[in-house]
């Protein structure tokens, strides 16, 4: 079976080359804009450019274009006449628009910002002066709050007249005579009360709020914790400045999630769009250095027991297993605990806690796993006891110290403000590689005279 998005591909290319243009339009306009966007990543600039032109809505064609992934939108912007991207932008709130304008060059950026009006401007000059990655970054300014002293009936009617210019989610903000955060009010509640009800006899007063200097990991974490489809955001006299909804704290979880796979890996999120071959090779060969200076430390303690590896070849014969079997437990330790840390799951207080229950887990999996590796050992060579026992044991220590320092690296970068999810990956197998074939060779040298 053909996938969707594949089958979807296929037929738009195939349309493009028929120069089929008006079936082409009407099926490019009853689709969705993630679906177009996903279809004009997959195409040449000519062609998505032609295919950008037949979008007929300008709102879809600002939903399309902030769709599009950065690399591609900046190619698309670059063939589009100035003032056509001003009519797009004119489309797309100011959030979405902050993102877009700040990754472009800052000529292009003036010029843009120019032609939107002194109002849409202001709002996103005043975007682009917090950090990307804060709740300040993310959030929309086009909230609706309402001063707490109206009433319901007058509530509505304000709901009414501006609804379709504000981001209004399942909660009504409440302000004071100087738009401090005063209360929330849930819908639900708004349309059930008396229409002569004063909102400040029905808000509450416990908002749930974060600061505009707040990072947006935070920010999702807390919408998580409480269950909330939206967050206002504050500054530091608490006037309310903007809302964080639910969609924005997915885009931010995706992203999170996606920065600490790749750093886990020892790259980053930039190589899928980067086309120089050159600075791909760049972002990954520090983690390829440390993977290199940790096996020449392997390589240095098996060299400095060759004598021990000559006497007796069936010792080398284990080594992979040693070393492959530590740095397994060592790597499902450490991502149990970045993960934990990332999602806010593992609190300061339960860091002893959390440690103690690795180790007891690392000396488990180590006792199982040196007793099988032992039993193995007496049925391949049956003459070879102290060796099955050598094994055994240097397995366990493995397994044991592996999971240790896979939960302890994490807390203590953590401990210093350093994101945990650079100890994952190269970091943590090599020293797991060097612990283990350190631990297994100087047992093995010093009882090497009972394996001759």
């Amino acid at each position: 079976m053909v996938p969707k998005m594949s089958l979807l591909f296929y037929t738009v290319r195939k349309l493009i080359n028929r120069g089929a243009t008006s079936n082409l339009s009407n099926m490019i306009n009853k689709l969705h804009p993630a679906d177009i966007a996903q279809v004009m990543q997959q195409l040449g600039p000519s062609d998505r450019f032609f295919l950008f032109g037949l979008i007929s809505d300008k709102e879809k064609t600002a939903d399309v274009l902030n769709e599009l992934n950065p690399p591609t939108r900046s190619e698309l912007l670059d063939q589009l006449d100035p003032k056509k991207i001003a009519e797009i932008f004119k489309e797309m709130s100011p959030d979405d628009l902050a993102d877009i304008i700040g990754d472009m060059p800052k000529d292009v950026a003036n010029k843009v910002l120019e032609s939107l009006g002194k109002k849409d401007s202001e709002q996103i000059q005043e975007l682009l002066k917090y950090e990307e990655d804060t709740a300040g970054g993310i959030m929309s300014t086009h909230f609706l709050a309402l001063n707490e002293n109206i009433t319901v009936k007058e509530a509505l009617e304000r709901i009414r007249a501006t609804s379709d210019d504000m981001e209004v989610s399942f909660y009504l903000y409440l302000i004071d005579d100087f738009q401090h955060l005063t209360g929330i009010v849930s819908f639900r509640k708004l349309l059930t009360s008396p229409l002569d009800t004063p909102l400040k006899k029905m808000m509450k007063t416990d908002v749930i709020s974060v600061r505009v200097h707040e990072d947006q990991e935070d920010v999702a974490k807390i919408v998580e914790r409480y269950n909330i489809l939206s967050v206002p955001v504050v500054d530091r006299y608490n006037k309310m400045v903007g809302v964080v909804t639910v969609d924005d704290v997915i885009d931010v979880i995706r992203a999170e999630t996606t920065e600490d796979i790749y750093k886990m890996a020892g790259t980053s999120h930039e190589e899928l769009f980067e086309r120089s071959t050159w600075k791909v090779v760049m972002m990954r060969m520090p983690w390829l250095l440390i993977t290199l200076i940790g096996e020449t430390c392997s390589y240095l303690i098996m060299r400095w027991h060759r004598g021990t590896l000559k006497e007796n070849i069936a010792i080398s014969f284990f080594i992979p297993m040693i070393m492959a079997l530590g740095g397994n437990v060592g790597n499902q330790s450490q991502t149990i605990v970045v993960r934990g840390l990332a999602t806010g799951k593992i609190m300061d207080t339960e860091q002893w806690k959390i440690l103690f229950k690795q180790i007891r887990i690392g000396m488990a999996m180590g006792i199982i796993a040196g007793i099988l590796i032992s039993f193995f050992s007496l049925i391949i060579d049956s003459s070879h006891h102290v060796l099955a026992l050598i094994v055994g044991f240097s397995l366990f220590m493995s397994i044991t110290i592996s999971g240790l320092m896979g939960a302890t690296v994490p807390f203590v970068l953590n401990r210093f403000n350093i994101d945990p999810a650079v100890a994952a990956g190269p970091f943590i197998t090599n020293f797991n590689d060097v612990v283990s074939i350190f631990i297994y060779l100087t047992l093995a040298t010093s009882l090497i005279v009972f394996l001759i």
